[in-house]
This record gives C-alpha cells, structure tokens and sequence, in this order.
C-alpha cells in the first residue's frame, strides 16, 4: 500500500499504479482533506452556496512560469497566479 503524503500527488497515481502494477493498493487524501476543507468553510460561514463558483487565486512559491503553463492541464481551468515567498519570519510574502 502506497499512502499519497500529499494533495497534489493524485496527479501521479495513475503513473504509480501502472509502475506498481494491481497488487500495489494506493490512498489518495485529497478527497478527505476537501471534506475537511469544506467542513472548516461551513463552520465560518465562509461556504459559497451559490450557483456560481467563485474566482481561482494561485500561489506558487515554485517557478512561476512553470505554474502558470501547468495547472490548467492539471486543473481542466485557469487561474490568476501569484508568486509568493517565504521571508525570514517563516511569514509569507509578495
């Protein structure tokens, strides 16, 4: 059994599963961690309940550009993309 560590590692686990074969089992958390998420959102009231969705805001600390090219393929839609790093405070900036 293969435990993803990670949300964005379900990307990878059809390449997992091919190398590793069906005798390799493999857990993605994404889909608890979005519960989560949600329940989190529910309990602020900060929810969107509407028919509409709402803007995508990335934040990438990785290499800009790469983002920017990658995660509407990854994603299926766009998004604004920021830049973002971490400063000596362990705070992140612009």
């Amino acid at each position: 059994t293969v435990v993803m560590g990670c949300t964005h590692y379900p990307f990878v686990i059809p390449v997992i599963e091919e190398i590793t074969g069906p005798a390799v089992r493999t857990i993605d958390p994404a889909p608890a961690v979005a519960r989560q998420v949600r329940r989190l959102l529910m309990e602020r009231s900060l929810l969107n309940l509407g028919e509409s969705g709402g803007k995508l805001h990335f934040y990438t600390s990785g290499d800009l550009q790469a983002f920017v090219e990658l995660h509407p393929k990854l994603l299926g839609e766009a998004g604004d993309v920021q830049q973002v790093k971490w400063n000596d405070r362990l705070h992140l900036s612009e």
